[in-house]
């Protein structure tokens, strides 16, 4: 559990204290507590909880609630609140908790018996992780905080997901099978539950081999291409913004498209244009209210995506796709070729195509797990980064900026035995670089790959080409980030050539302190070479 201590949860932290139980981190910023939940959470080794005062600690949580419901990702979240004696007469920080975050969570409630805590608890461990997993909010008044408990434990079910209807398998095959051009769309419901012990490494095969059965090029959604191993011939790359045109144009020409576990969202079908009117589409999500929200398809299916992979392996039927492996394996060679040919940007200091290679090496061992922020940096590892296997790549693509951080700590609490790299721009990464010290204090060995162009990268190339080059707000100073990490008793280095990059990275992980690695790039560095940022609109 990671939170801020405040007036109201005092007392749920002094419980805390008295219990070995579970672990409490104190960050320095409540946005941070929230992201590091969410980090646990994606690492599937449990559910992610987080807690915060009214008010201000309550709106500081926000961002990273708000980031979890927009990726599904499931949240205990837990707020104090003032007394239920003086609710409604504008107490000191008061806020009403349900109507601010009912907008960005499954669900939302406030206990106001000590008696139901163990009740409602269940049940929002229930709603976060059912179904299409989110965030749920828990507001507990101080006096309802303070109260005695009768310690009976709450009854706990584990709800099963759902299969598909054998009807549905059935009208599934009926459209995929007339396909002379299919492709398989991968999104983020595809990454398993999270329940302990799943989203081992064999979760991904159903997939793989549905692919084969049925010779069609595999993708992934915007930064989901940690799913699969790069590795087989069916993968084709990740769609959104960076995908290679191989990549686009297997979606495109496609005439029938079984998606499963995705949204739809706007950078992943180029704000929804992407999709031909006339592909024929086969839907399947584990939430009914996601069928059809943005394209009706011709079949779908409610299911969990695991079981309806499975389910369209066990009936697939037995014909001839030579015609289709002949034209997957030309995609294949064309998407490897444009993988490994990277053009680095022109400039001073350490490029962005250096920095991947570096990061190649990295993702072939066993023992490194990548998290990928949201600086202008990603899609060079979107265009170039192979992973040879599935779960050691997490991006974020809800947008908010700052996740990597305090997200890699989340990981690395859950996956002790393995070491966890973020890599950041320098403006997401000063926004929560505070809790550096708490890596710090807690013993949490992250290493920090800051690409330190002095600007906010993104903002800059739309300045440059949308608004001609009206810069304003997106260049500013940085501080050496290496002394700042040095500073508050980590590991720092500050690579200012390319070559001195490697060398660095494998001396930070050499040792067990958490570190920074301040990569010192080009005032311009940002885009690969002849991608434009998506226009504003």
């Amino acid at each position: 559990m990671a939170g801020v201590p405040g007036t109201t949860v005092m007392d749920l932290i002094d419980s805390l204290a008295r219990q070995d139980a579970i672990r409490f981190v104190s960050t320095r910023h409540e946005q941070v507590a929230g992201f590091l939940a969410d980090g646990y959470s994606r690492s599937r080794r449990g559910l992610g909880v987080c807690l915060a005062s009214r008010g201000p600690g309550a709106a500081n949580l926000a961002i990273a609630v708000h980031n979890a419901y927009d990726e599904s990702v499931p949240l205990l979240v837990l707020i104090g609140q003032v007394p239920s004696d003086v609710v409604e007469r504008r107490a000191f920080e008061e806020m009403d908790v349900l109507a601010t975050f009912r907008p960005m969570t499954k669900w939302a409630v406030e206990v106001h018996q000590v008696a139901r805590i163990p009740e409602l608890l269940q049940r929002a461990v229930r709603v976060a992780q059912s179904g299409r997993p989110g965030p749920v909010v828990v507001s507990l008044p101080l006096n309802v905080l303070q109260g005695v408990a009768d310690g009976a434990p709450a009854r706990r079910y584990r709800p099963h997901p759902p299969g598909p209807a054998p009807a549905a398998i059935s009208e599934a095959w009926s459209v995929m099978e007339s396909a002379e051009r299919p492709a398989i769309l991968l999104g983020g419901g595809a990454a398993g539950d999270h329940r302990v012990g799943r989203g081992a490494a064999g979760d991904h095969d159903a997939f793989l081999a549905l692919a084969e059965t049925m010779a069609a090029p595999l993708l992934t959604t915007w930064l989901r291409q940690g799913l699969v191993p790069h590795g087989h011939p069916a993968y084709l790359g990740a769609l959104g913004y960076g995908a290679h045109e191989v990549s686009e144009r297997v979606i495109a020409e496609a005439d029938v498209l079984l998606a499963i576990g995705c949204r739809f969202s706007e950078f992943t079908t180029k704000r929804w244009t992407l999709i031909a009117p006339e592909t024929r589409l086969v839907h399947v999500d584990i939430d009914p209210m996601e069928l059809g929200r943005v394209y009706v398809p011709e079949v779908g299916i409610v299911s969990d995506a695991r079981l309806a992979a499975a389910a369209l392996l066990g009936s697939a039927p037995t014909a001839d796709r030579s015609a289709r492996q002949a034209r997957l394996d030309k995609l294949r060679a064309q998407f490897e070729q444009a993988v490994h040919t990277v053009q680095d940007a022109p400039g001073t200091g350490v490029g962005s195509g250096a920095a991947v290679h570096v990061l190649r090496t990295l993702v072939e061992r066993d023992d490194i797990v990548l998290v990928q922020d949201a600086p202008s940096f990603g899609p060079w590892t979107a265009r170039h980064l192979p992973l040879p296997r599935p779960g050691t790549f997490f991006g974020s693509a809800g947008g908010a900026m700052a996740w990597g951080l305090p997200a890699g700590m989340g990981i690395a609490l859950a996956r002790p035995g393995l070491r966890v790299v973020t890599v950041s721009g320098d403006g997401s990464f000063w926004m929560v670089a505070q809790d550096f010290e708490t890596c710090v204090r807690e013993r949490i060995p992250l290493v920090n790959v800051v690409m330190n162009n002095f600007a906010y990268g993104n903002t800059r190339d739309r300045q440059r080409f949308a608004h001609e080059g009206r810069y304003l707000g997106v260049f500013y100073g940085n501080p050496d980030f290496a002394a700042f990490a040095r500073d508050l008793g980590g590991f720092g280095r500050r690579v200012e050539r390319e070559e001195d990059l490697g060398p660095a990275v494998e001396e930070a992980l050499a040792q067990p302190l958490p570190a920074i690695i301040d990569v010192v790039q080009d005032p311009m560095a940002g885009l690969p070479p002849g991608l434009m940022p998506p226009a504003a609109r």
